[in-house]
């Protein structure tokens, strides 16, 4: 007999800007993984996305916020690199702390609500 599926509660923030989304998940995942590797194509490799994809998410990013989050430079004798500025630091720091206090605020009611889901 299968294993049932463990009942849990997501929840994604998203910072949107127009109707864009100038934040999110994904968006922070590739912030981890360029502090990590300060390489967009490995970023992008370990991430199982292309690196055009991945391009365009660091420009989406840098585009929405007032100061870039990610620095490019491109390749050439000395080799290319990606840096997350102090500015990305710092989105990043913030978004997992309101993921988290989004978290919290929903739990009392998610408590009340795991009681009415199938196990």
């Amino acid at each position: 007999m299968p294993a049932s599926p463990k009942v849990a509660i997501r929840i994604r923030v998203r910072v949107t800007h127009g109707d864009e989304d100038a934040f999110g998940p994904g968006k922070a995942q590739l912030l981890e993984s360029l502090l990590e590797t300060g390489s967009l194509n490995r970023s992008a490799s370990a991430m199982k996305m292309s690196y055009v994809k991945a391009l365009t998410l660091v420009r989406s990013m840098n585009a929405h916020f007032r100061k870039p989050l990610v620095k490019l430079s491109r390749g050439g004798k000395q080799g290319g690199g990606t840096q997350v500025t102090d500015a990305g630091r710092k989105v990043l720091v913030e978004y997992h702390a309101m993921r988290a206090a989004s978290e919290s605020a929903a739990l009392p009611g998610w408590r009340r609500l795991r009681k009415l889901v199938k196990k």
